[in-house]
């Protein structure tokens, strides 16, 4: 048997349309500049095109295959309604054509670390994401984000069905194995959690011996525990989160595994602190955070960046 891979198929799925060659960026009634140059020194790279974007993207190809970074598109949902501007009501294979072209095109112009963005709500999005599990490998699908798009307000409260408030957004990378999206910190209130403190982080993991953060803190401007609320009174808290951040590798919280529910490793890491209780124990793991145990308590060391 030979092997297959899966796909969507619908009439017309290999009717290609017929591109006719033009360079919109070089018409100037379809292509426009969205800034204008202040001083010489300026530079402008982005573009701006007005006209069909299947063919837009045709005139792209040459120069912009394999270099572009981002996609975001927000194609027509096919709900079946009749805009001003638009028709969203196409016959379902009509619509998977016009998608299936674009993504192919999109797929061409995405550098290997790229990202698709796909904004769409319910109608279609099961058909859509075979097409592009087809273009860019299911592998390559990266997430589903769903987001509130509305509320059960208005006429969608007297509904005597479900309501849809939620629209959706699929993500796909060019090669996922090359992908390394950027991080977004948002800041947060300290955890409590994080109570312990390594005295002498310096000593080295097997040496290591703990103390209260509280402790810790009160020891950095030589005050008693006791009193080192009182001392710094409502700028306590404050003070307490930046001492954390300047000290964030020996700030620690413990927490006990569950024997049953862990890999044989860790459960090896558990019996080998239960039989020598004053010492911490180490535990490397490939893709993920260390671990470190102490009297079969484990615990993790705050991050930041």
């Amino acid at each position: 048997m030979s092997k297959t891979k899966l796909e969507l198929t619908w009439i017309g799925k290999e009717q290609r349309p017929r591109l006719e060659p033009r360079i919109l960026l070089e018409d100037p009634e379809k292509s426009y500049h969205a800034s204008q140059k202040v001083t010489d020194s300026d530079i402008f790279d982005n573009k701006l095109i007005f006209g069909d974007n299947l063919l837009a993207l045709k005139a792209l190809e040459q120069e912009y295959t394999g270099k572009v970074k981002c996609v975001y598109i927000d194609p027509p949902f096919n709900t079946g309604e009749a805009f001003e501007n638009y028709d969203d009501g196409l016959e379902h294979s009509i619509w998977l054509n016009l998608m299936y072209e674009r993504a192919k095109y999109l797929h061409k112009l995405l550098c290997d670390d790229g990202t698709l963005f796909v904004h769409i709500d319910d109608n279609e999005i099961g058909y859509l994401m075979v097409i592009l599990d087809e273009i860019f490998g299911r592998s390559n699908r990266v997430n589903i984000v769903t987001f509130k798009q509305g509320s059960a307000t208005g006429h969608k409260s007297i509904n005597p069905g479900l309501v849809t408030t939620t629209n959706y957004i699929l993500v796909y990378a060019k090669e996922k194995a090359k992908w390394k999206p950027g991080r977004i910190y948002t800041a947060r209130e300290r955890d409590s959690r994080y109570a312990q403190f390594i005295d002498n982080y310096e000593d080295g993991i097997k040496g290591w011996s703990l103390i209260s953060l509280n402790a810790a803190f009160a020891k950095r401007y030589g005050v008693s525990p006791k009193d080192v609320k009182k001392f710094f009174s409502e700028d306590y808290e404050e003070k307490l989160s930046d001492f954390v951040i300047e000290n964030a590798d020996r700030v620690i919280q413990l927490a006990r595994p569950d024997y049953k529910s862990v890999g044989q490793h860790v459960r090896d890491a558990i019996d080998e602190s239960k039989s020598d209780p004053d010492r911490f124990v180490h535990l490397e793991r490939d893709n993920h955070e260390d671990m470190f145990f102490i009297m079969a308590a484990v615990y993790f060391s705050i991050k930041t960046n």
